[in-house]
């Protein structure tokens, strides 16, 4: 299953030109609120220089790369969460992302006009937090009224530490805090994890700027607000254009602006590093495949990701490093060398290993 990105923001950010620069589409953007009001879907394959050299030196009949599906959500607006514009709609669609992207207007355009008036995607950024914490309240105050008759009957029973930490939780949101998770134990997050809460997911900020050298101060002053870490500055429009060029016209397009990696290929990659993914890959019946893991997760973790029958039978793991298997050529030769290691169900998973899994069908 691939990563699900949500692209949230208000009406005439840049979303849908963000979009279509992604996944190459033609998604609906247009000067009014709104234009989107079916979320468009796009699954974008994500670079991996590695996958390609494992290519050339395995000459498989077919190769897979991992992708991420990135989802265009209808821009929100102030009382969203009270069902404003078409809110509840839209923060239902949002809540089954793993991640989001944020999208904050950084460039004036007067044939473009802003549902709050201005430039100031520092506001911008507070009006959409603000709805997503109210959605929350309102999600969080439903379950902790069915969750207190629960502890009550039973103050042992195994809802309570869930009923513990939506209290906490609530007590953040009302304090105005947004980004509460990093407070949390690994425990306490998987105790609320089913309510699919959308301020406690990873959050990465686009600085959408103009074609030209414009928006620096709203820039500096996003990048103070929220980490330079978790901020990408990018011209949506700009982005848009290049792909739509063919391979070999972009490369010469982005070699004249002095850049290797599209926009489109940095946010790609960051959206794989906010989840803190890994990349593995597996070769059998002739077919070369890159798989998305967590960092930290074994190999049985692996082989059910490919298939619960292997999960459920996994006898062991036969793992190389992608650069070993792309100097020797094949797995085969490897194993033939004693160069394969052998590694058991708990064998973490490193990033660019190519894995054999043996299993009992």
């Amino acid at each position: 299953m691939a990563l699900f990105i949500g692209i949230v923001g208000l009406p005439n950010v840049g979303k849908s030109t963000l979009f279509n620069a992604l996944a190459g589409g033609h998604a609906a953007a247009s000067n009014y609120p709104f234009c989107t009001v079916d979320p468009n879907v796009g699954m974008v394959a994500v670079p991996d220089q590695r996958l390609e050299k494992l290519k050339a030196a395995l000459e498989p009949q077919s190769c897979t790369p991992t992708a991420i599906e990135f989802v265009d959500i209808a821009g929100l607006v102030r009382g969203a969460s009270q069902g404003e514009g078409l809110g509840n709609r839209f923060l239902s669609q949002v809540r089954q992302a793993d991640a989001l992207v944020h999208v904050l207007r950084c460039f004036a355009d007067p044939q473009i006009s802003h549902v709050e008036g201005g430039i100031d995607p520092l506001r911008d950024r507070e009006v959409v937090e603000a709805e997503l914490m109210l959605a929350d309240l309102e999600t969080i105050e439903k379950a902790l009224s069915r969750l207190d008759k629960v502890v009550r009957t039973d103050p042992h029973s195994p809802q309570r530490l869930e009923f513990e930490v939506l209290q906490k939780v609530e007590q953040a949101l009302q304090r105005g805090r947004a980004r509460w998770s990093s407070e949390l134990a690994p425990e306490e997050l998987g105790a609320i994890g089913t309510h699919n809460l959308l301020t406690g997911k990873p959050v990465l900020y686009i600085g959408n700027v103009g074609e030209k050298a414009e928006g620096q101060e709203q820039v500096e002053q996003l990048a103070r607000a929220v980490g330079r870490e978790q901020l990408l500055i990018i011209s949506a429009r700009l982005e848009a254009e290049l792909a739509q060029l063919e391979p070999a016209e972009r490369k010469e397009f982005q070699a004249e602006l002095g850049v290797e990696e599209t926009g489109m290929e940095r946010l790609i990659l960051a959206g794989y590093r906010l989840l803190d993914l890994i990349t593995f890959y597996t070769i059998a019946n002739d077919k070369l495949q890159a798989w998305q893991l967590p960092r930290g997760a074994t190999a049985l973790s692996a082989a059910g990701r490919i298939h619960t029958d292997m999960e459920r039978g996994f006898i062991r793991a036969e793992v190389a490093s992608a650069p070993e298997v792309i100097g020797a050529g094949s797995l085969v030769r490897l194993r033939d060398e004693g160069r394969l290691r052998t590694e058991g169900r708990d064998y973490l998973v490193q990033d660019g290993d190519v894995v054999h899994f043996l299993f009992r069908a």
